[in-house]
């Protein structure tokens, strides 16, 4: 797997997904720094990067279409310390890696107690 992570991600959660995808993207530390959701959903969508952000933007459908990418996961927590955030992101983020789960043409949302999924 391969993350587009978007600047609103905290740099100690971006660093360990860094750690653990090193073929992700920070966008915060790149030339897309700034850009546009819209340019970072193309971006993303042909150079098949999974979005993963607290961007609630992107679980609109009808501006972000799930088809014909690689997925997105959106951050949904509510008063989580950065510990807890980065513990139950890695957590989800390995589950979906270990047990093969394609998330291409979906959406995951992680809030603080659970995981759901919307497919295309």
């Amino acid at each position: 797997m391969k993350f587009l992570i978007d600047e609103n991600i905290p740099l100690k959660l971006a660093k360990e997904i860094l750690k653990l995808y090193p073929e992700s993207k920070y966008v915060l530390y790149s030339d897309l720094q700034g850009k546009h959701d819209k340019f970072l959903f193309e971006f993303a969508k042909e150079k098949e990067f999974i979005i993963i952000t607290f961007d609630t933007d992107f679980l609109d459908i009808m501006s972000y279409p799930l088809e014909n990418t690689s997925g997105r996961i959106v951050l949904r927590y509510k008063s989580l310390k950065i510990n807890e955030i980065i513990e139950r992101t890695l957590k989800v983020l390995k589950i979906l890696e270990n047990k093969n789960i394609n998330i291409k043409d979906s959406i995951v949302i992680i809030s603080n107690n659970k995981v759901r999924t919307k497919h295309f």
